[in-house]
Formats: structure tokens, C-alpha cells, sequence
């Protein structure tokens, strides 16, 4: 894993997750909008292995820009910030490859679950 797309017009939401990122020499770029996500995704040559969202974007719904996002880089995995429970967010997000649910305001502990995921994925490839 190269690099990941935080995606919060709220630069702290995410920083537990992006300190972890960068002890694993992980690049993360940051994005305020789901146009620009996606306008980064068309833009870069190189692989997005990640993409943060946060579930309130002022231009679009998370489901529908994990949609975009999968269906322009298939191979990119997607986690996304709410609070729905886990039923609820299994039911809303089936058939998306949305990876995980973290708290709206991750902490270190979340960090390390979404690392724990993401080792489990390297073992894999």
C-alpha cells in the first residue's frame, strides 16, 4: 500500500488514521469534496490504495462516492466514517467493498484496527 485519499473538509477527523499511514511510509492526500476525490483519482497516474470518507461531504452521499470511487479504481479500498450500527451499515453498504465503519472522530485504537485490516489485505496480495 502506497497511498491513501482522506476525504473531510475537517483536517483533524482523521488524524490518528494518518499518523498510523505515515509510520507505514503511506502517502495521504486530502480532498474537502467528492468532486475532488474524484478529479484526483483521474489526475493520478499512481495507484490510490485507500480512500477515507467522511458521511457528511457537502456535495455528495458517501454510498454514492464509494460507488464512483470503485467504479474508477476497482482495486481501491474504501472505509467510511459514520455512526450507523452494524446492521444498518452492512444493509446500506452490501455489494460496495466499503472495507470498514470507523467512528466519526477515530482514535488511536481505531487506527489500529483499520491497520490490522489493511496487514490482513498485504498478507493477501
Amino acid at each position: 500500500m502506497n497511498k491513501a485519499v482522506f476525504v473531510s473538509r475537517d483536517k483533524d477527523q482523521f488524524l490518528e488514521l494518518e499518523k498510523m499511514l505515515n509510520l507505514k511510509n503511506i502517502c495521504v492526500e486530502w480532498t474537502g469534496t467528492g468532486k475532488e476525490t474524484l478529479s484526483l483519482l483521474s489526475n493520478t497516474a499512481e495507484p490510490v490504495d485507500l480512500v477515507v470518507l467522511a458521511e457528511d461531504l457537502p456535495d455528495t452521499g458517501p454510498r454514492d462516492l464509494v460507488s464512483a470511487v470503485t467504479t474508477h479504481r476497482a482495486f481501491t479500498h474504501c472505509v467510511v466514517a459514520g455512526t450507523m450500527n452494524h446492521k444498518d451499515f452492512h444493509d446500506h453498504y452490501e455489494g460496495y467493498g466499503v472495507l470498514m465503519q470507523i467512528p466519526p472522530h477515530p482514535t488511536p485504537e481505531d487506527a489500529a484496527a483499520l491497520e490490522r485490516h489493511l496487514d490482513k489485505l498485504d498478507e493477501l496480495s
